[in-house]
């Protein structure tokens, strides 16, 4: 096997060679205004809410219900309906805002 060759794998220093050759002069600049920029934090109000074992058996079937949308149920009676409007008021607060 004397005709055999190697080849020379030169374009294998191409994955080596640095992908900037020169370093950007403001990239301190540019990571120190990405640090030290300061968080736009949202104020958190906790509350307190206090529930009834109806209002809690009524609050986990309604999680079934978002839980699994596909099954077929039958539209709540319109007392439950209204009961289920009062507790998402009582749960969003007395503003009803989210």
């Amino acid at each position: 096997m004397t005709t055999f060759k190697r080849v020379s794998l030169a374009g294998s220093e191409e994955l080596f060679r640095p992908t900037r050759p020169q370093v950007v002069s403001d990239t301190d600049d540019v990571i120190m205004e990405a640090v030290d920029r300061p968080a736009k934090v949202k104020e958190v109000v906790y509350r307190t809410l206090q529930f009834t074992e109806e209002e809690i058996a009524l609050l986990l079937e309604a999680i079934q219900t978002a839980k699994y949308p596909d099954r077929a149920r039958a539209k709540p009676a319109l007392d439950k309906f209204d009961y289920l409007d009062a507790l998402r008021i009582k749960v969003q607060g007395e503003s009803g805002a989210q």
